[in-house]
């Protein structure tokens, strides 16, 4: 199958390509969804390659959701599409899309079955063996096997589905998702186009771990989790000189701001800011698995 295909699939046919997902940045998307539904049908097209929903009847929910649902036909936007690489079998791993596919996942109106349209990078399906496909992956760094704590794991371990039971949780990773437009970004070009960036936030992650004990901060609370998040801007923004991780590149290479965005940080705690919603999220999931 030729690069820039478009496959029609269930999430329960994909692969993941990494060990690990901040849980946090999900139950963040979930507790927001539950608020918003046009939020969560917006998200659903944009991942389509559609950009935004159209009208979404109070009936719809994502395993129903059909391809009419979006201002334009799947696959109008490629580059907002999530993506996968096909191996061999025709095993489909994907390699972008881990966080908004497992919310969707994890949706009351998801899950597994829940049908989405990728884009192919890649068709490695005539690698010799499994360990040619692995090490093919890894020279195109569209896998990441490092776990939550930093350490080399094999293929072998990856987890088989996608969703908050089956990977693990790397709260450093969530952490840089809650970063975002507050000590970094995606880096751009001088006009303003989107650099490709593989594993940004996983060696923003890498490189916090070092530096962040997180033990100091009540995540459970939202004024701490906003300090603990502060700290991890400050950071960055810091130190723009520095290599981040293992990525080979400085703060600045890999979008760190030259000072912290404040009204950006202040809003991240506010009553309707995102913390409220993953707090929300979190408590209704453990209210849920103290009662079955």
């Amino acid at each position: 199958m030729s690069p820039g295909s478009l496959l029609r699939v269930q999430l329960r046919q994909l692969r993941p390509t990494q060990p690990a997902i901040g849980h946090d940045q999900v139950l963040y998307k979930l507790g927001k969804y539950a608020c918003d539904r046009r939020k969560l049908f917006d998200d659903y097209c944009e991942a389509n390659g559609q950009h935004l929903s159209g009208g979404v009847q109070p009936s719809t929910s994502l395993r129903s959701a059909g391809d009419a649902l979006g201002v334009k036909p799947p696959g109008t936007y490629p580059d907002e599409m999530k993506t996968v690489v096909i191996g061999p079998g025709q095993q489909l791993y994907l390699t972008d899309g881990h966080h908004t596919f497992s919310a969707f996942w994890e949706h009351p109106g998801g899950g597994p079955e829940t049908s989405v349209w990728v884009r192919v990078t890649d068709d490695f399906s005539g690698a010799a063996s499994m360990a040619e496909f692995w090490i093919r992956l890894l020279d195109e760094r569209k896998a990441w096997l490092k776990d939550p704590q930093g350490r080399p794991i094999l293929p072998e371990q990856l987890p088989e589905s996608l969703g908050l039971t089956a990977m693990a949780d790397d709260p450093y990773r969530a952490l840089v998702y809650f970063t975002r437009q507050i000590g970094y970004d995606k880096p751009r070009t001088p006009d303003g186009r989107v650099l490709p960036s593989e594993f940004l936030e996983f060696y923003w992650a890498e490189w916090l771990r070092m530096l962040l004990p997180l033990q100091g901060y009540d995540l459970d609370d939202r004024k701490s989790y906003a300090k603990a998040v502060e700290q991890a801007a400050r950071l960055m923004v810091a130190n723009p000189g520095m290599l981040i991780g293992s990525s080979g590149r400085t703060a600045l290479e890999m979008g760190g701001y030259r000072a912290l965005d404040k009204k950006v940080l202040r809003k991240l705690s506010a009553s309707d800011g995102k913390f409220t919603y993953l707090l929300a999220a979190r408590a209704q999931r453990a209210a849920l698995a103290r009662a079955i």
